[in-house]
């Protein structure tokens, strides 16, 4: 086994960069970053090579239409394969981020149906920062504070068709999902619920579109994550995570029928272009969608290993390159601990952590981050039988 505590010279590279501290770092999040790692010489390449040409202003105001990509647009359907089955690519639109790509797909599915204007999505879900996108998230704290929220939002549970059924009428135009819900345990919806959901939408004359954007583009060893659990196709797409390196951007991927009355603004972004084609092209040149599932379930049982032995572990899901570790513990003091390891990990709910990986991870890497998880769940157990032993 390799040394998991091999030196680190500062250069980011896999899942290692510096922490704020300067301290070297595990980041067991980076795939939202980068679906290659940090590092990777063609993304560096990318942004290099883009910030030697003049960038444009970013919104040319009064000017609308899609952006022509067709060099973004040839490297998305080369890695991520048979895409067309699960999505009409017509238009593929590239947007400073991802709360941008969101708001565009209200604006879009509000334009196409003009007698609808309502979107469900569901309660936990989270869709972004702006004004639009907190009103489409359905957590709370997004939401106090703000006065009042947008019309045209209802929220229902996940995985309940029957509350998905009572709540959606002729006015509404668009049923948005996430797949994976990164605030309880990383948990993913059920491939019979999806299904459900389809021919409802089908049936009431709605969009279904995908929100994607917080998980790592291939992430699930499929096209999309909702593929890898249902042989559905959407009305559209949103990706993000691990296409830009860290930089703001979106995409939205969608038939240009929901562009018929509304063309968006035009956006140039050159540099997002650039990164985001690069990330797609090696994806492609090294079939990482593949890899991806290899390397996928060999860590999800090698961290079932290290975890099934601690008490307070309830369970682990898993959803490709997401994983989430349900607990009995604050999932504070677990990510706390697990810090002091020298490993970042995120809370995924109260009592649940999460990992986003990229889609290849180095043995040396995977070996690092089992055994500092390892390391900062048995300080979380000592800490907690001292406490039962020891009352204030």
């Amino acid at each position: 086994m390799s040394d998991p505590n091999v030196k680190f010279d500062g250069t980011p590279s896999g899942l290692r960069r510096c922490g704020i501290d300067g301290e070297a770092m595990i980041d067991a999040t980076a795939g939202r970053a980068s679906a290659l790692g940090f590092g990777n010489e063609a993304i560096i390449e990318a942004i290099q090579s883009s910030s030697q040409d003049y960038l444009g202003d970013a919104n040319r105001f009064g000017e609308t239409g899609i952006v022509q990509e067709p060099e973004l647009v040839g490297a998305l359907s080369a890695a991520l394969k048979d895409m067309d089955k699960y999505v009409t690519a017509d238009a593929v639109v590239l947007c400073s981020s991802a709360d941008a790509a969101v708001e565009l797909v209200i604006h879009c599915v509000r334009s196409c149906k003009p007698e609808a204007f309502r979107t469900v999505a569901m309660i936990g879900s989270d869709h972004g920062r702006t004004a639009a996108c907190r009103t489409a998230s359905g957590r709370p704290e997004l939401h106090e504070g703000y006065g009042p929220m947008m019309a045209g939002f209802s929220h229902v549970p996940a995985g309940d068709i029957d509350a998905l059924r009572a709540t959606v009428d002729d006015q509404t135009a668009c049923v948005l999902l996430s797949p994976i819900d990164l605030h309880d345990a990383a948990r993913q919806l059920d491939g019979d619920y999806l299904q459900a959901v389809r021919e409802l939408c089908d049936e009431r004359e709605m969009s279904l579109v995908m929100d994607e954007s917080k998980l790592c583009v291939g992430g699930a060893g499929s096209p999309f994550h909702f593929a890898s659990v249902a042989d559905i196709q959407v009305d559209g797409v949103i990706l993000s995570a691990g296409l830009f390196a860290g930089l703001a951007g979106g995409l939205f991927i969608a038939p240009q029928r929901l562009f018929r009355d509304s063309e968006p603004n035009a956006v140039h972004l050159p540099l997002q272009a650039a990164v985001a084609t690069a990330t797609l092209q090696e994806m492609e040149k090294s079939d990482l969608l593949d890899q991806s599932r290899e390397l996928s379930q060999e860590l999800a049982v090698r961290l079932a290993e290290q975890v099934s032995g601690f008490e307070f572990v309830r369970d682990l899901h898993v959803a490709g390159q997401t994983m989430g570790i349900e607990t009995d513990i604050s999932a504070g003091e677990i990510v706390a601990a697990a810090s002091k390891q020298g490993l970042l990990i995120e809370a995924a709910g109260d009592t649940a952590v999460r990992m986003q990986l990229p889609l290849v991870v180095s043995q040396e890497d995977c070996d690092a981050l089992i055994s500092r998880l390892g390391s900062a769940f048995q300080h979380v157990e000592h800490e907690s039988i001292d406490a039962i032993e020891n009352p204030q």
